[in-house]
């Protein structure tokens, strides 16, 4: 009886050292090359704004959200000169919530003919650079298939009337490689 209770014992033990094993080890995330032309398949946005009165102290906020659809725009990713180009249409849902707390909803079908440069930092950071106005990336997924990742801005400045402005903008992309 002693020495089943001690077999049972070390079985025990080595079945728990052998699970609390394999639960430690981490599953490495791969990413696949960024180049190649790809087709947007879900785009939304959100935003906020912040105002400040700088005479008076007085402080307001604004916020809006979009959800795109009938989605017909593309990215092309270049590798030789880290160029990129997003072009096509689509149609957006815009949701904004004024200084009150009073929403507005607005329609609108939208051309996207942007093009500039873009920097892959390592494997989840993208800087997307148009003109001189930078958005910061970060990629969650990037397969030989599929491509998901976040942009974001921000501004601050001070405009005619002395209220500072300072927005806050983050876009969200999924899309599927065409080639």
């Amino acid at each position: 009886m002693k020495i089943l209770k001690t077999i049972t014992l070390i079985l025990c033990l080595a079945s728990i050292l052998g699970c609390s094993k394999d639960s430690s080890t981490s599953e490495e995330t791969s990413f696949a090359s960024l180049p190649g032309t790809w087709e947007v398949t879900s785009y939304s946005y959100e935003g906020t704004t912040a105002y400040r009165a700088i005479n008076t102290n007085e402080s307001w906020n604004t916020s809006y959200v979009g959800d795109g659809w009938s989605l017909n725009f593309n990215f092309v990713f270049s590798e030789d000169s880290n160029d990129y180009i997003v072009s096509g249409d689509h149609n957006i849902d815009h949701y904004y919530i004024d200084e009150d707390g009073q929403e507005f909803y607005y329609v609108g079908n939208l051309e996207r003919n942007e093009l500039g440069t873009f920097i892959r930092n390592g494997t989840t950071s993208i800087t997307f650079n148009e003109d001189g106005e930078f958005k910061s990336g970060t990629i969650q997924e990037l397969s030989e298939t599929t491509l998901k990742f976040n942009m974001s801005e921000s501004s601050s400045e001070t405009n005619s009337d002395n209220v500072l402005v300072s927005k806050v903008r983050i876009e969200t992309y999924i899309l599927n490689r065409i080639n």
